[in-house]
């Protein structure tokens, strides 16, 4: 009689400790949201700014998969990936279309808050994500041998005195990045890019090379190899928080390029339903602070960046804004493969 007496009273306070504590419980037997970062100090940001947040707020156990490029992570999964969300850049969505949930703005209202401009969107129109944050294409150059003076236009590049004295990407970032702003300059836009051709080639005739990581030319500019290049305002960033004080980047007059990335879920992702609430949260105002300091600017403009990390972006969130165009990334990227081969063709003509 006793013995049931005890096992009835261990009975009730196992069921009462359920009742008190099932975040608890259900932390331990969810299945994870994994992230597919790019590996390095980008996984450790993520950990430290969305992951271990999210995980504390919603009660759902996130983890970071370490991979050198997400998006062919998701190509690779097939369908069955380890992960359920992974960030992309947007021109890459239309080679990704095929390997990615599309979604409806209903599983992400907090997108709301974000500029339609800056969605991301698959060929069907239907959202392929989120965009998390932006860099931009600018002109970074080296501070002992050029001033922001110096390019006060985009058509800069092409004069004479900059002959040898530049660098340009490999060919598949120019026909997404370069060539697409050197169009929409020229009266051109995403969709033609015929008028951007004269100056891409112009760039290219004084190109010392064509730089095919970015490592290789941050060390050409910040030996003085060569005194400036189109370049990315995060890398930028990272250069000046590493102790990197002779490369800058300025924006000239004709404005420089939003480049966005793109929380995207993969198909056959686990724990799909939780995925969609990282993607809404991930775009709210706090998280967008805390992935500031990754040295990529916030694309929600209701994110308060501090002086600290105004100081360290370079500028304001508003300023960054306004002065870089959005293009139709999807339109963009479909078209890359083609416009690839033809700033190959343009490399090999002018050099």
């Amino acid at each position: 009689m006793k013995q049931s007496i005890r096992t009835a009273t261990f009975a009730i306070v196992a069921a009462i400790a359920l009742i008190l504590a099932p975040s608890a419980v259900s932390a331990q037997t969810q299945t994870p949201v994994v992230i597919s970062s790019y590996a390095g100090e980008s996984a450790k940001l993520w950990k430290t700014a969305v992951a271990e947040p999210f995980a504390a707020e919603a009660g759902i156990p996130t983890e970071i998969f370490e991979s050198p490029l997400p998006s062919a992570s998701v190509i690779n999964a097939r369908g069955q990936p380890q992960f359920s969300a992974a960030i992309v850049a947007a021109y890459q969505i239309p080679n990704l279309e095929n390997f990615i949930e599309e979604l409806p703005l209903d599983d992400v209202p907090n997108l709301k808050d974000i500029p339609e401009k800056y969605w991301v969107r698959t060929g069907s129109g239907r959202l392929a994500g989120v965009p998390v944050n932006f860099s931009y294409l600018g002109i970074a150059y080296n501070t002992e041998l050029a001033r922001p003076e110096d390019f006060p236009s985009w058509r800069s590049l092409t004069e004479a005195k900059w002959k040898d004295r530049i660098s340009i990407s490999r060919p598949a970032f120019v026909a997404a990045y370069d060539l697409t702003l050197y169009a929409r300059i020229s009266g051109g836009n995403e969709n033609n890019i015929e008028p951007g051709i004269p100056l891409l080639e112009g760039i290219a005739r004084n190109a010392l090379n064509v730089y095919t990581s970015m490592a290789s030319v941050q060390a050409q500019l910040g030996r003085g190899e060569i005194a400036a290049t189109p370049f990315y305002s995060g890398q930028v960033s990272l250069l000046r928080t590493a102790g990197v004080k002779n490369i800058a980047i300025m924006t000239p007059k004709e404005g420089g390029l939003l480049l966005p990335y793109v929380l995207v879920i993969p198909k056959g992702a686990r724990n799909l339903d939780n995925a969609k609430r990282l993607l809404n949260a991930v775009i709210t105002p706090d998280y967008q602070v805390r992935l500031a300091a990754g040295a990529n600017w916030p694309i929600n403009p209701n994110a308060k960046l501090t002086p600290e990390l105004e100081e360290l972006l370079g500028g304001s969130l508003a300023d960054a804004i306004a002065q870089n165009y959005a293009p139709d990334w999807h339109a963009v990227g479909k078209a890359n493969p083609e416009r690839s081969r033809l700033v190959e063709e343009i490399i090999e003509k002018v050099r």
